[in-house]
């Protein structure tokens, strides 16, 4: 298995150093939703699907209440989440008015990884061992409207 991508060209009139210049997208091949993975949970250990289902309801309530209450949720060996939030700029903090002022709140995930002290990056464990492969259906940009990738 691989992750399929298809190449895009930019168009970026504000950085015209990087028109026309080309870069991989990664194009998403399906969807799981959890009943599929609690099935497939399922005939990895000795617990019953229902079992599986409702874990993984109450851990999404829990990390919820978590969340809410402004902590970082770490799930060992999975990575984390964190609640962030966007806001517009104000002249002086007496001015800044929570209700008024953020506009997003969002949750923050990271992958779990380890340092890797040679190269100075972060080695993401859900990434090890992806390989790559351009998808076949569909149009460059500049290859024409009847070319397709084969």
């Amino acid at each position: 298995m691989s992750v399929k991508y298809k190449l895009s060209q930019i168009v970026d009139h504000s950085h015209p150093s990087r028109n026309g210049k080309w870069f991989a997208k990664a194009c998403v091949s399906g969807v799981v939703h959890t009943p599929e993975l609690a099935d497939m949970i399922t005939r990895r250990c000795t617990v019953t699907e229902a079992d599986t289902l409702a874990v993984l309801s109450a851990l999404k309530d829990v990390m919820k209440d978590q969340l809410q209450e402004g902590r970082k949720v770490v799930l060992d060996g999975f990575g984390y989440f964190h609640t962030g939030i966007k806001s517009v700029a104000v002249d002086h903090p007496d001015d800044f008015k929570p209700e008024e002022h953020i506009k997003r709140v969002y949750t923050h995930f990271i992958p779990a990884g380890s340092y890797d002290p040679i190269t100075h990056r972060v080695c993401r464990s859900f990434n090890d061992g992806i390989k790559f492969e351009e998808t076949q259906n569909y149009s460059r940009p500049g290859d024409g409207p009847d070319i397709k990738r084969t």
